[in-house]
């Protein structure tokens, strides 16, 4: 089995664009906001993008933070994204994590106006998608793909392969108390 590519920024900033693409989600006026390389045990780095989503009349200014690191992500990677939210000047935060998710990360995104989306190999995607027997992979198939994260009946993480037609599930996570342009006010 062939190693997978090494997950650069480069690459992880290619990735989140398509992903978000595939999900029906314009993005624009996309740029670099921080780049940091995280301390152990972590062992990767932090990339934040600076842009903006839009879906029809919807729009949002977003910070996409992208993680790569070992160790599962937490309620302080996600308040930490939520404090650079205001330094940033946007709106809406979407965290991009190679790692696993635990509870409180869950949680803290909840009432924060924070997507969370999990990064996983394609191999592991497309053997736990039921797109296929396991083990057979078609020439398609990217090195990497993004996962989406709700909490199950217990409060635990669930992931569902993120496909085509899913950016109302991201856009809900991104709504604001304000009117959404082309929306009516919420009674």
């Amino acid at each position: 089995m062939p190693e997978l590519p090494k997950l650069t920024p480069e690459h992880f900033e290619i990735l989140v664009v398509r992903e978000l693409r595939k999900v029906g989600l314009d993005v624009s006026e996309l740029r670099v906001h921080r780049r940091a390389t995280l301390p152990e045990p972590e062992q990767g780095y932090l990339l934040e993008l600076k842009g903006a989503v839009r879906r029809g009349p919807w729009r949002r200014r977003v910070l996409i933070a992208c993680r790569r690191q070992d160790a599962p992500v937490g309620r302080t990677e996600v308040e930490s994204l939520r404090g650079h939210l205001g330094e940033a000047g946007v709106e809406a935060g979407i965290l991009f994590a190679t790692a696993a998710f635990d509870r409180a990360a869950l949680a803290a995104a909840q009432d924060a106006r924070i997507a969370l989306l999990r990064v996983t190999d394609g191999r592991t995607a497309f053997d736990t998608s039921g797109w296929g027997p396991p083990g057979h992979y078609p020439a398609w198939l990217p090195a990497y793909c993004a996962q989406t994260i709700a909490r199950d009946i217990l409060g635990e993480p669930r992931y569902q392969l993120l496909e085509s037609g899913q950016g109302d599930a991201i856009v809900e996570q991104l709504r604001t108390e304000t009117i959404d342009p082309g929306e009516a006010p919420r009674a």
